[in-house]
């Protein structure tokens, strides 16, 4: 039996081809996640192995805080201790690092890289202690003066610096002008892991990116002979034992392992976002190629009847299309993972990953592999326990006849599934619960996948009627065509119809977030100008563009917004900093006190007034790190005011002024500041005042209330269009799957199409029937999809009104355009298949059997 499903294997495939294109194409998206996961895992610790290849011990603060921009925040280090730890005996050399943000400004005034979508921008100080020091000069000089930089090759390639160039480069303190007085290399690589790079004096570094006085942390090499983990315990308890405390020393390699661990769990983000959509791929995969089979075997029911009427038992047919699955299970993953390195590539120019080796690792490949046997394997399961069960009489047949469309059972199962899974979106939409809306929308899919067989005959048929007024007899036969075998059209379009709502879905929620974000500015919005400091996380512009506005004579009400990580009665939080005026241009209630933010105030949403039983007059302890308020100043502040954080959340969970925000944090920057615009003075008369203050700072930008409008949603849209340009990839499976039916469809009827051009049909109206069959297949898997996108994106919007989703907004243009394009897609599918059945012989066609 192997060597007649091998030979059925080879004598039917061109049948097979496009299955074997489906599983490749799932396959390579995964493997291609996987190798590039891989790539930048050992990219990565290869970086951190070089950084700390020749660090024994690192000395840093032991108090830290976990930020919402990821990673976490520590504070740092008093710049006596260094003196301290080169006097602890097993230490050869020690020196203080300071880091923070840093993006350098090429000669046209654009600033480099892109923090919020790429490699981060850094800052750091030039250290001559070799072993402590990963940069390699490769042009130049270090940096002698505080007026001169290094910055890595990789930055000065992009920017065509030079040394002796003057660089600007914008820092939290603003923007500075300096000589570039050298060019480095990191280690062998010409950035550190894509990043940009500038290097000060170690007391400029304290000014523009830490603080003066305070390192970040102190490297420690350790003598001859002398151990990482001897050094460790020696500097520990050198500095323990002379009263330092919330200090703790690692050795090189600990940090390393961190350090290492830590950007794998970052990734790991990556991979499970990628990984989603691979395995989408495959999922509909498995639809083409369950298909596929379907049909097949179908289409040789009489060869299997006669194998089981010489004595070929069930187990034994069976164990033949298994055999044909493994065959193009293994075939399709090998050649899927080669093309998966190049979807490796392609996704890491997309995440501006930078170049070197791909990783190929045996566990990427052996995921790869066995992923397509399996999705393979299992969807050609049940056509091969069907074929088993063909009886030997079942030679005399020429086809089975199709009856899933009239399957009572199954039309029953699916709308009772569907009954729940209205009921299920409806309690989660209205009671906003999404775990609830999660379960109807599967039962949904659930519902439709099994109400499809019954549904494609009618849908067909009705979809089909301008078809038939358009296109005459040939419209006609492509209608009943379509319908003829329900459950084999519900399969093809199964397979378009998750793309297609996956789309929808994505569609839904981008209109709908953005008109919400619309309205909820339009509502609550008073202001004239956002200026946003376009920079990523906490690090903002500094507070002088603020305060320069607020000295403009059009200008009424300046409230810039500022966050840092603190420990609020002792656990992890963030705190905001503000003025008061935050609360009328952003319209917010106050619903208990006052907003008036004076010294020692602290204004705490209702949210968390609830959540942790806060009244007016509570005291609530707000620490930051490294908190620079003198020696026993007040660390309490006191509730004053509760307000109502509304639909869009609010600014934050506890919010100070401005005074006591920049008392107690060192490095003080804004993330926005809002304003407001006086009396009778428009945003034509007030702006270009404005760009003249943001001027010197080349990733702030002011933005009116429509811009800022726009620039949200942009990035909105940029997601939108990342996350469908990965869906496209099911779309296109799908798109395979409905070919390879049109084309096995035309084989299995190829004696009816002979006797159609017999009595007289025209090349030109049997290509045209078959193009619409297949444009109507896919109008009926669009239609399912648009209704399935559609009534999860309501749930999901409804059920998240609360958190500030206000408006369902349906994008009907873009869906119009949408199954305008499926139409498109379904005549494209069957162009070569028509244009085959076109050119067949009658007389070789009638006599086929």
């Amino acid at each position: 039996m192997v060597k007649v499903a091998l030979r059925g294997l080879l004598a039917h495939k061109s049948r097979l081809f496009t299955t074997f294109l489906a599983v490749a194409s799932g396959v390579a998206f995964i493997a291609g996640v996987l190798v590039l996961t891989d790539t930048m895992n050992r990219a990565f610790d290869d970086l951190f192995a070089d950084v700390y290849r020749d660090t024994d011990a690192v000395v840093r603060s032991s108090e830290s805080i976990a930020s919402d921009f990821g990673g976490d925040v520590r504070g740092t280090l008093d710049a006596a201790l260094l003196d301290e730890v080169r006097a602890v005996d097993g230490v050869a050399a020690a020196d203080g690092s300071v880091d923070g943000f840093a993006r350098i400004i090429d000669a046209d005034g654009d600033p480099v890289g892109d923090p919020a979508m790429g490699a981060p921008t850094l800052g750091g100080n030039w250290t001559d202690i070799d072993a402590l020091n990963p940069f390699v000069l490769s042009d130049g000089e270090p940096p002698s003066a505080d007026d001169e930089i290094v910055i890595d090759r990789a930055s000065a390639d992009k920017t065509d610096y030079e040394v002796g160039d003057t660089v600007r480069v914008q820092t939290q303190t603003g923007v500075g002008e300096y000589t570039l007085a050298g060019i480095a290399r990191f280690g062998t690589a010409d950035s550190p892991g894509g990043s940009s790079f500038v290097l000060w004096t170690i007391d400029e570094a304290q000014k523009v990116i830490g603080q003066p006085g305070r390192y970040s942390s102190i490297g420690v090499e350790a003598e001859p002979g002398v151990s990482q983990d001897a050094v460790r315990d020696a500097v520990q308890e050198a500095l323990t034992g002379g009263g330092v405390a919330d200090v703790e020393v690692v050795t090189g390699a600990e940090i390393t392992e961190e350090s290492q661990s830590d950007i794998k769990e970052a990734l790991s983000f990556v991979t499970r976002f990628f990984l989603v959509f691979a395995l989408i791929a495959l999922f509909v995969g498995s639809f083409v190629i369950y298909n596929s089979f379907s049909i097949i075997v179908a289409q040789r029911t009489r060869e299997v009847a006669l194998l089981r009427a010489i004595g070929a038992r069930r187990r034994q047919v069976r164990r033949a299309v298994a055999v044909e699955a493994v065959v193009i299970g293994l075939l399709g993953a090998a050649i899927g993972f080669v093309l998966g390195l190049g979807v490796a590539v392609l996704l890491a120019k997309v995440l501006q990953v930078p170049e070197g080796t791909l990783a190929i690792m045996p566990m990427a490949v052996a995921v790869s592999v066995v992923a397509g046997v399996i999705v393979t394997v299992g969807s050609a399961i049940i056509p091969a326990w069907r074929a088993s069960r063909v009886p030997p009489l079942a030679a005399m047949r020429e086809a089975a006849v199709d009856t899933a469309g009239r399957s009572k059972v199954r039309m029953v199962a699916g709308l009772v599934t569907a009954a729940l899974a209205l009921v299920a979106l409806t309690a989660g939409a209205f009671g906003s619960q999404i775990g609830t809306v999660g379960l109807g929308v599967l039962l949904l899919f659930v519902g439709i996948i099994l109400l499809s067989p019954g549904l494609a005959r009618p849908v067909s048929r009705a979809l089909g009627t301008p078809v038939e007024r358009l296109r005459g007899v040939a419209g006609r036969l492509a209608r009943e065509n379509a319908g003829r075998n329900p459950k084999r059209t519900s399969s093809t379009a199964q397979a378009l119809m998750i793309g297609v709502g996956l789309v929808t879905f994505l569609l839904v929620l981008n209109s709908s977030i953005r008109a919400s974000f619309d309205k909820a500015l339009e509502e609550g919005f008073r202001g004239d100008f956002v200026v946003d400091s376009g920079t990523f996380g906490m690090l903002g512009m500094p507070p002088e563009v603020g305060e320069q506005i607020r000295e403009l004579p059009d200008v009424d009400i300046v409230a810039p917004i500022r966050f840092s990580p603190a420990f609020v009665d002792g656990e992890e939080d963030a705190a905001v900093g503000t003025d008061p005026g935050i609360f009328e241009l952003l319209d917010l209630d106050v619903v208990e006190g006052t907003a008036a933010l004076a010294p020692g105030e602290v204004v705490v949403s209702e949210g968390t007034a609830d959540s942790e039983g806060l009244a007016i007059g509570d005291p609530v302890a707000i620490d930051f790190l490294d908190d620079k308020r003198p020696e026993g100043a007040a660390r309490e502040a006191t509730v004053a005011g509760i307000y109502d954080a509304g639909p869009t959340g609010g600014i934050g969970s506890y919010v100070i002024g401005l005074d006591d925000f920049t008392a107690a944090v060192p490095t003080a920057t804004d993330a926005q500041v809002f304003v407001q615009l006086a009396d009778g003075v428009s945003v034509a008369e007030a702006e270009p005042a404005i760009e003249d203050v943001i001027d010197p700072f080349s990733t702030v930008e002011v933005q009116s209330v429509e811009e800022y409008k726009e620039a949200v949603g942009s990035q909105l849209d940029v997601f939108l269009a990342l996350v469908s340009g990965l869906l496209a990839l099911a779309v296109f499976i799908a798109i395979l799957g409905i070919a390879n039916t049109i084309t096995l469809s035309v084989l299995e009827r190829t004696r009816e199409l002979g006797l159609l051009r017999a009595v007289g049909m025209r090349r030109r109206q049997l290509r045209a029937s078959i193009r619409w069959e297949s444009a109507i297949i896919s109008l009926f898997g669009t239609v399912l999809g648009l209704a399935f996108g559609l009534i999860g994106g309501w749930a999901i919007i409804r059920s998240q009104r609360s958190e500030g989703f206000q408006v369902f907004e349906v994008p009907f243009v873009t869906l119009v355009f949408l199954a305008a394009l499926a139409v498109v897609v379904g005549l494209g599918a069957a162009l070569m298949p028509a244009w085959r059945a076109g050119r067949m012989d009658v007389l070789d066609a009638i006599n086929t059997e």
